[in-house]
C-alpha cells in the first residue's frame, strides 16, 4: 500500500465547508454523531446535530447526511416516535473505543452547540414571536415569554426592515430568558 492509499483511507471525506481541525473522515463522522447523541444532556434530533456539524465547520454536510444514512440502516441509532435521536448498546459500545480519537475541541464544541440549538428549538416552540408588517412604516416584532401557555410577559418593538425583525427573532428565541431578566433588572435597578 502506498503512502497516498494511506492518505485516502484517513481522509476518506469531503471537506468543504469545514473549519482546520474539522472532521475528514467517515469514520470519525460517525463517530462524533454518536459522541452527541449519547453525551448530550438534552434529546437531539437529526437535523439539531446536522446543523451543529454545518454551521459549527465541524463536518462536510453531505458528508453528516450519508453518515446518518449509514447509522440509521445498521441501526445504532433510531428515532423515538417524537424524532429524538436514541442510541443503541453498539453506538455506546462504539463510542467507549473510539471517542478520544476525536480532538477534544471537537468533542467541546459539539456538545455545546448542541445544547444551545436544542434550547433554542425548546424556547422557540414555547415562545412565540411575530412578525407583521406596520400599517405605518417597518415591521411589528411581537414577542411572547410564556410559563405553561400563559403570556407573562409581551414586548412588542418597531423595526424599519424584515431583516431587523428576522435578526430580533432569531436573537429573541436564543435566549427570551435573558432577555426578560434584562429587562426586569434594567426596571429594578437603582
Amino acid at each position: 500500500m502506498s503512502k497516498n492509499e494511506i492518505i485516502n483511507l484517513e481522509f476518506d471525506a469531503l471537506t468543504a465547508g469545514i473549519e482546520p481541525g474539522g472532521l475528514r473522515s467517515k469514520s470519525d463522522i460517525n463517530t462524533i454523531i454518536c459522541y452527541m447523541v449519547t453525551k448530550s444532556n438534552v434529546k437531539l434530533t437529526q437535523k439539531e446535530v446536522c446543523e451543529v456539524l454545518v454551521s459549527g465547520a465541524i463536518a462536510n454536510y453531505f458528508e453528516v447526511m450519508d453518515a446518518f444514512s449509514r447509522i440509521f440502516r445498521d441501526k445504532i441509532i433510531t428515532e423515538d416516535e417524537e424524532g429524538y435521536l436514541v442510541p443503541s448498546v453498539q453506538c455506546e459500545t462504539l463510542l467507549e473505543m473510539v471517542e478520544k480519537d476525536l480532538p477534544l475541541s471537537i468533542r467541546e464544541k459539539s456538545i455545546e452547540m448542541a445544547a444551545r440549538i436544542a434550547a433554542k428549538e425548546i424556547y422557540s416552540k414555547e415562545n412565540r414571536v411575530e412578525i407583521e408588517k406596520s400599517d405605518g412604516y417597518g415591521f411589528d416584532v411581537t414577542m411572547h415569554v410564556t410559563d405553561n401557555e400563559n403570556d407573562f410577559m409581551v414586548l412588542k418593538l418597531k423595526v424599519p426592515s424584515i431583516e431587523e425583525a428576522e435578526i430580533i427573532k432569531d436573537k429573541f428565541q436564543t435566549d427570551p430568558v435573558k432577555i426578560y431578566e434584562n429587562l426586569i433588572n434594567s426596571l429594578f435597578s437603582k
